[in-house]
């Protein structure tokens, strides 16, 4: 499997291809005309099928008509049109006219709409925001920059898949304000009409190697878009004892991989029009999100399977060839010069202890996207745990991730989490998989993600307890050195215990009224300003604290202020007065200021609790 030479960049291999076919004019087109088509139907060589135009449907799209045809081809009686054969080009006169693209489903006569080539053909040569930084030439590789929009661009690239749909796909998590950026809102999907008869495109999303846990996140990820995914296909680099194809072909199978290795999902579709390194295929979206890069590869075509409601194809990556540019309404583009990066992720999962402790591993590359990437990795954890350890039972974790960021020292976290039903439930809160989101999406920079590490270490107990209350052994607490506190807890099988935390009292709190915060690490409210910059934001992500320690906090009744992303406490109240004006922006915000202690805790913590306490008055 070919790797990019650099996070963030795309390196280009030479690929001959032969010249752009002849195309027929839509304006020539008449209903009764017959012609042929070339598909897939099992391998990697294009077949002929034979088709009738019924008629041209004008504006079936904004500005842009389809060409409605039929076809009573014994190739496609069985199945009839099916997903992944769109791209699929037809001729009139041996001239190029469309790419198959839209289809019915329940229909009982194999018929569908194609799109025509000048559509596809525009949309393929739309502007690139990207420009290269090394000129291209004939034997030499070509490079530009990384995929990521401006700054500028970010906010009003609302793709399909939204950021708030990566962060719901991880499930639940402790709270922390940093881990919950302000995220784009989604495209709806149109409402399905008459039971979904209408003419619709999809996409064959084909999996492999899923969990049916995993499987079905991915589902819910991409409910709201064209592509479908279905336990159709096999793992990327599929082995053909040829070596399989390296090169696109007009009619020949192409996947765009967003998962390879000890998994794959790849969306499956045909290749409709070459022209040297540029190629368009599917005839129609597959997440409309413009400019977009992923990496795309042939594919080997198991077979066809029939459906009554929408047959669909079960294919395999073969050989990466090349990277996605455009997904736009009437087609994908892909260059053959380009070569897409992918984020690596390597996943550690040891359970038990002792000799009687098992390790296993996942290597998986993912699609390089900020609205995707965080919630494929979700998925990715997700599916090696429910291989290693689907057991549904009481299980302690203390996972270890680690985020590696180009030009950056990389992020690590501890969380340390329990569930009574197994530890796929508890993965949503591995800090690691959350913080990919307000990283990608942050408003400063662009960040090259170079790879994401986690290890993962379960026993099967119920290792936690459940904070019920607060007791202080004195009515006050003593400044200027350590108190104890006592925190009462619930165990799983409902006993009571009770252990003392340890808490610093700065003298500069003495005499005041103080609230007594105590909570697990991980669920602490963060004591950094809210950032300003990349520098700013990567700082604070390293102050969120590890979930194996508890975190003791003490709030003054007094505020402080936060300017430029930095934390000026104890400030005087005149000074705070004029500053308060400008706390609707991060340049100048009131902070509450905090007094916190960290101490070791002896099993998971769940829950919170906070007090009301004086501060013992300095007598001088």
């Amino acid at each position: 499997m070919r790797l990019c030479a650099a996070a963030g960049v795309l390196v280009c291999a030479t690929v001959a291809h032969a010249g752009p076919a002849e195309t027929y004019p839509l304006s020539k087109v008449q209903r009764g005309q017959t012609g042929y088509g070339m598909t897939t139907f099992a391998g990697t060589t294009p077949e002929r099928f034979t088709f009738e135009v019924v008629s041209v449907v004008r504006n079936f799209l904004p500005k842009q008509d389809i060409v409605l045809v039929k076809s009573d081809d014994p190739k496609v009686q069985v199945s009839g049109f099916w997903q992944g054969m769109s791209g699929s080009p037809l001729y009139l006169d041996d001239k190029l006219l469309c790419a198959f693209s839209y289809g019915f489903r329940f229909n009982k006569v194999a018929i569908g709409g194609c799109t025509p080539i000048e559509y596809m053909k525009k949309d393929g040569d739309a502007y690139r925001r990207n420009t290269p930084v090394q000129a291209a030439s004939k034997t030499g590789p070509r490079i530009v920059q990384a995929s990521a929009a401006s700054i500028q661009d970010w906010r009003r690239l609302t793709p399909t898949v939204d950021a708030a749909a990566a962060l719901a796909a991880l499930g639940p998590a402790r709270k922390s304000w940093l881990l919950s950026a302000p995220l784009p809102a989604p495209l709806t999907k149109p409402s399905p009409i008459d039971g979904d008869q209408t003419l619709t495109a999809s996409v064959p999303l084909t999996v492999a190697g899923f969990s049916a846990p995993a499987f079905g996140q991915l589902e819910k990820l991409f409910a709201e878009t064209n592509v479908v995914p279905m336990r159709a296909g096999g793992t990327s680099g599929t082995k053909l004892e040829n070596g399989g194809p390296r090169k696109f072909v007009m009619g020949g199978s192409i996947a765009v991989e967003l998962i390879r290795g000890d998994m794959a999902a790849a969306a499956v579709g045909t290749v409709s029009y070459v022209d040297g390194d540029k190629v368009l295929a599917f005839g129609h979206p597959m997440f409309q999100t413009g400019e977009t890069y992923a990496p795309v590869s042939t594919a080997y075509v198991h077979t066809v399977i029939p459906s009554a409601q929408s047959a669909f194809v079960m294919g395999s990556a073969v050989n990466e060839i090349g990277s996605l540019v455009q997904d736009r309404q009437s087609a994908i583009m892909a260059d053959t010069g380009l070569r897409s990066p992918t984020v690596p992720v390597d996943i550690s999962i040891t359970s038990g202890a002792g000799k009687h402790s098992e390790t296993g591993t996942f290597h998986v590359e993912l699609l390089n996207n900020k609205f995707f990437t965080p919630a494929l990795t979700g998925a990715a954890l997700m599916n090696a745990i429910n291989y290693y350890l689907p057991d549904r039972d009481d299980v302690t974790a203390r996972v270890e991730s680690t985020v590696r960021i180009k030009g950056h020292d990389p992020i690590s976290f501890v969380d340390y989490m329990y569930a009574n039903d197994g530890a796929s439930s508890v993965m949503g809160s591995v800090r690691g998989l959350r913080v990919l989101v307000p990283l990608l999406l942050n408003p400063y920079a662009p960040v090259a993600i170079e790879r994401v590490e986690i290890k993962v270490d379960l026993k099967f107990e119920a290792n936690f307890g459940e904070i019920k209350e607060l007791k202080l052994p004195m009515a006050e607490l003593i400044p200027g050195q350590r108190n104890l506190v006592k925190v009462l807890m619930s165990t799983w099988d409902g006993k009571d215990i009770v252990e003392e935390i340890p808490v610093d009292v700065p003298m500069s709190l003495a005499g005041g009224i103080v609230q007594l915060e105590v909570t697990a690490g991980d669920s602490a409210r963060l004591d950094a300003a809210p950032p300003v910059d990349l520098p700013s934001l990567l700082a604070a992500f390293r102050k969120l604290l590890p979930g194996n320690v508890w975190a003791v906090t003490l709030y003054a009744a007094d505020e402080g202020i936060a300017v430029e992303g930095k934390l000026v406490r104890d400030l005087p109240a005149s000074a705070q007065d004029k500053l308060r004006p400008q706390s609707h922006t991060q340049r100048a915000q009131p902070y509450k200021p905090l007094s916190r202690t960290i101490a070791p805790a002896k099993r998971v913590v769940n829950g919170s609790a906070t007090t009301l306490v004086r501060v013992r008055a300095v007598t001088r």
